[in-house]
């Protein structure tokens, strides 16, 4: 199963800091769940960058995950993933969710770059190119000064 839960991607800067937007979700389960993995859908693309979106993600660990309130279904929310130390291999971010009232959710998360999820694929299954087409992910890179 693949959610899809960012709605934009507005800026990734290589190394550093990538931010995205959404919605709070209509769902018959856990928004806190949902807030989790928006932050590492943005912290991901963050980490992708590094490979050129050639690896694939493995969502590693969560360290700490704290949501400070659940918004109505429909509220928009901003989405900003930020890391120190960066590479290759991955790495620790943080991440928070906010919203026109204030923030949302906040955590720290481990996700690791590796090579060939699928033996029967020559490209990432984590950044297909529909994906990145979506996104307009590369368009969106830029290095950081």
């Amino acid at each position: 199963m693949r959610w899809l839960l960012l709605e934009k991607v507005h800026s990734i800067q290589r190394g550093k800091k990538a931010t995205a937007s959404s919605k709070v979700p209509q769902a018959p389960y856990s928004s806190e769940v949902l807030f989790i993995e928006m932050m590492a859908q943005t912290g991901g693309l963050l980490v992708g960058a590094e490979s050129d979106y050639q690896k694939d993600l493995i969502f590693a660990k969560i360290e700490s995950a704290t949501v400070t309130s659940v918004p109505k279904p429909g509220t928009p929310l901003q989405v900003e993933a930020w890391s120190e130390s960066l590479g290759s291999e991955g790495g620790w971010l943080e991440a928070t969710i906010t919203c026109s009232e204030g923030p949302v959710a906040r955590a720290k998360l481990l996700l690791m770059a590796v090579d060939g999820l699928s033996s029967s694929q020559k490209k990432s299954v984590t950044f297909h190119d529909a994906f990145m087409d979506h996104f307009k992910v590369r368009e969106k890179v830029v290095q950081s000064s």
